[in-house]
């Protein structure tokens, strides 16, 4: 009785209703959220961005090799764990049970094999998996490049976890685009932060201030594809998800919004201040600290940005909200 009842009550809930999930999964999906995006982030910055500048031998290499190894497995078991309280969590809110009776195989199964969210979360976990092989033998060229499209594929596939996933027709599939991207510029750029600290840091220590210059021109390049990849598909979302410049001023959903471009907008202004006045300057005294102090505090703007997008993922629409 009580496992029919429990799958009639899955079936019943649209596949993404958000309206009644609490804190504890608004905190588990931003730490998710981030944490995806610094594996990813990590995972490209090494192979495309310090990798080609470090030279084999050099014991700075060494060093940034390994920490930026722990970055990423770090990252990606915090993520793992997220992804898994995540689960859990979501099955209490599609069931409508409490949390201890919703923690059953019966409840489980039905959101893992029934419902949009439990199949895309078996497929993340695929490229989780993918993505830990490939750190446990990334000493090989061929290894690092499949775990960062692995990284990626696990990035791009949160867009199917959330409101894009809902989107129905063919807006839905141009959601879909859009949101992924979103993702993987995300990733690309936040979640590249947390490696580039680590490596201006290395190189500040050892006074490698050619191999910093290199670096910093390579990831700018990479932040400016990033930043026009985020605007588009952030436009394109913020047209589906409120619709109306009303919609992003009465809601909560457009005023979290908002805030999220407000805290954008600072990171850019950091970012352009890196790139036009500190990166000329890093054989200067002090430019390698003030231009790693600076990204660091990109990197916590970039955090709380995530905590943001883990609130909103829990909302209605702006645009289902104001006629």
């Amino acid at each position: 009785m009580g496992a029919s009842r429990s799958r009639s009550v899955l079936r019943a809930l649209p596949p993404m209703d958000w309206s009644a999930i609490g804190a504890p999964l608004v905190a588990t999906r931003a730490v998710h959220f981030a944490a995806t995006a610094i594996t990813a982030g990590n995972m490209l910055f090494r192979t495309v961005i310090a990798e080609p500048v470090l030279h084999p031998g050099a014991s700075l290499g060494a060093v940034f090799r390994t920490h930026a190894r722990r970055v990423s497995s770090f990252a990606l078991a915090i993520a793992v764990i997220t992804g898994a309280i995540w689960l859990l969590l979501e099955s209490a809110s599609m069931s409508g049970l409490p949390l201890h009776d919703a923690l059953t195989a019966d409840v489980l199964s039905t959101v893992i094999n029934e419902t949009q969210f439990g199949e895309v979360m078996i497929v993340r976990a695929g490229f989780a998996i993918c993505v830990a092989a490939c750190l446990v033998l990334d000493r090989t060229a061929i290894a690092q490049w499949f775990g960062l499209m692995a990284s990626f594929a696990f990035a791009a596939s949160l867009a199917w976890t959330g409101h894009a996933g809902a989107t129905v027709g063919a807006m839905g599939y141009l959601h879909l685009a859009a949101d992924a991207l979103h993702l993987i510029a995300a990733a690309a750029w936040l979640g590249g932060l947390a490696p580039l600290v680590l490596l201006l840091t290395a190189a500040y220590r050892n006074g490698a201030i050619l191999l910093a210059t290199d670096a910093v021109r390579r990831f700018s390049t990479l932040g400016i594809i990033s930043v026009t990849v985020l605007m588009l598909s952030g436009l394109i979302n913020t047209t589906i998800l409120v619709g109306s410049f009303r919609a992003l001023i009465v809601t909560s959903y457009g005023q979290l919004l908002l805030l999220k471009l407000a805290l954008f907008a600072v990171m850019l202004a950091l970012a352009t201040i890196n790139r036009l006045l500190l990166a000329p300057r890093l054989a200067r005294s002090g430019g390698l600290r003030w231009l790693a102090r600076n990204s660091s505090i990109e990197l916590a703007l970039g955090l709380a940005i995530f905590a943001i997008v883990g609130l909103l993922g829990t909302l209605h629409p702006a645009i289902h909200l104001v006629m």
